[in-house]
């Protein structure tokens, strides 16, 4: 499976946390959607007026310089759905990566109507990438689905408790290697889910485990114009 390819100018989302309560309570849910519907449109906004003031600098037209706005999951339940839904209601597009085929991947949801919204939202993915992961290694393929999440996105969201990662792959070790990898994370903690933080720029001397560890560290209260800074600063060059 090779990564993929992004156009000159792609803003790229993806989202790791928690899927079910108590980790995800349910009263968290309407704040968290409200948070991210904010924070997504200021994301739009901010690459929008980029555009603009590039085209107004260079006498370029309207249609020079187009941003594409993605969002990359796993399609989960709990945060991947969250951070999707509310990516597409925001003008982005979706990529879904799964770490099995989409029938044994389903197997993970207990209900028909998990079931349903898993498919609904594939179906209006335009790029699926299907890693084939082992059925009886879950965790290894969970892991796997993570790690080709973060190469090839600019921003992480991760929808988390702030605690150690249950198993492998989980929600602190994805934030720790995005955090490692220099990606930049917003972090929501659900159940303060009407406020956030980001994390600060690598030094290049942040040890592995210091963003679970020593969280104070690394992440520092945010909004929305740090939100729109951000995105000025990962579209100045075209993505790598």
């Amino acid at each position: 499976m090779t990564a993929m390819e992004p156009p000159s100018r792609r803003l790229r989302i993806g989202v790791s946390g928690h899927r079910v309560p108590p980790k995800l309570p349910a009263d968290s849910l309407a704040p968290l959607h409200a948070l991210l519907d904010r924070i997504l449109a200021t994301m739009v906004d901010a690459g929008r007026k980029l555009e603009s003031d590039r085209i107004a600098n260079t006498g370029g037209r309207a249609g020079d310089l187009v941003t594409e706005f993605v969002v990359v999951s796993s399609l989960a339940e709990g945060a991947d759905r969250i951070v999707a839904e509310a990516g597409l209601a925001a003008g982005f597009s979706l990529q879904a990566v799964l770490p099995f085929s989409p029938t044994e991947y389903a197997r993970d949801f207990e209900t028909q109507a998990s079931r349903a919204v898993f498919k609904r939202l594939l179906d209006r993915a335009s790029a699926v990438f299907d890693l084939k992961g082992a059925a009886d290694e879950r965790p290894h393929a969970y892991e796997a689905a993570g790690l080709f999440m973060l190469a090839n996105i600019d921003l992480l969201i991760a929808i988390w408790d702030g605690e150690i990662a249950a198993g492998v792959g989980g929600t602190a070790d994805m934030v720790d290697r995005a955090i490692t990898d220099g990606i930049l994370v917003v972090w929501i903690e659900p159940i303060h889910p009407d406020a956030f933080k980001m994390s600060r720029l690598n030094d290049g001397k942040r040890r592995r485990a210091e963003s679970h560890t020593l969280p104070n560290n690394v992440f520092q209260s945010a909004d929305m114009a740090a939100v729109r800074q951000a995105v000025k600063k990962i579209l100045a060059v075209p993505s790598p």
